[in-house]
């Protein structure tokens, strides 16, 4: 087992697409980072003009730890797309190239193959969370500094200097669960369509779908929110209130896990039943 999850990581580092979306997200936190140096005082002068009659801000208001707070934003639709990209391939990249075929020759069983293809799937994940996770924090409090920051969440919130760093390490370790749920998406429409556009395609569509219905927060529409996986992805920004909400956090780290556990399940059920020679 563990010389096949070597193989899939030796495959899926030995990529070239694997890098393009690590310097593509290198370069969204480069962009932001120039925007905000450039045109962020003036920004954020706006956004707090409504407010400077009833408080004194001081201080370093455009910081480090706020540009990489703004830059946790591109969870919603940038991240997720460079993510599935890469997840798709390792689940139809077999199929499109003709391999699986020859792979299921050797003594393995497909659920130990398929298991092997989901570790370094979930691998990917955890290296291009810590990757965002770098290149949002680092630069920006080297160009930026340190302060406490101002986040717009049910009105206004100030996060304390000291309280940021632990918020958003564990901001990311909730968006990497998250991101790991809607990889599952992809692995089974990649195993399901054998062909990575459909699936990067079909996923991208489940996710535009969800954010345009989340957005219509009136009538019926906010009953299906807690059915969402949007509504979950977005509860990482409750980590960046006065009062954490733990226990609505934790609501959707269960149900993330629970759509990551299914997903896996019925893919492997599928690619069990599977007709190779299709």
């Amino acid at each position: 087992m563990i010389n096949l999850i070597q193989i899939e990581l030796f495959k899926l580092f030995s990529a070239y697409r694997t890098y393009i979306t690590f310097a593509i997200a290198l370069l969204l936190m480069l962009v932001i980072n120039l925007g905000l140096y450039s045109d962020g005082e003036e920004l954020f002068g706006f956004l707090l003009q409504s407010i400077n009659d009833y408080f004194y801000i001081e201080g370093n208001v455009v910081n480090g730890y706020l540009i990489a707070y703004l830059a946790l934003n591109t969870l919603w639709i940038h991240i997720p797309v460079l993510i599935i990209i890469v997840t798709a391939n390792i689940f139809s990249g077999e199929f499109e190239l003709g391999t699986i075929r020859l792979l299921l020759t050797q003594p393995i069983t497909r659920t130990k193959l398929l298991i092997a293809k989901i570790i370094s799937m979930i691998i990917y994940n955890f290296c291009f969370m810590l990757v965002i996770a770098l290149s949002a924090i680092i630069p920006s409090v080297l160009l930026f500094g340190t302060g406490d920051v101002v986040v717009f969440i049910d009105g206004i919130q100030f996060i304390q200097e000291s309280t940021f760093l632990s918020r958003f390490f564990n901001a990311i370790i909730f968006a990497t669960m998250a991101m790991i749920a809607f990889s599952s998406i992809t692995m089974y429409f990649a195993l399901y369509f054998k062909n990575t556009l459909t699936a990067i395609l079909l996923s991208l569509g489940i996710l535009i779908i969800m954010t345009l219905l989340q957005t219509f927060v009136i009538g019926i529409f906010s009953s299906w929110q807690p059915y969402l996986f949007t509504f979950h992805i977005a509860k990482w920004q409750l980590l960046f209130v006065n009062e954490v909400p733990y226990k609505s956090i934790l609501n959707s780290v269960y149900y993330l896990m629970a759509m990551s556990i299914f997903f896996i399940a019925i893919s492997i059920f599928k690619f069990n039943r599977m007709n190779i020679s299709e």
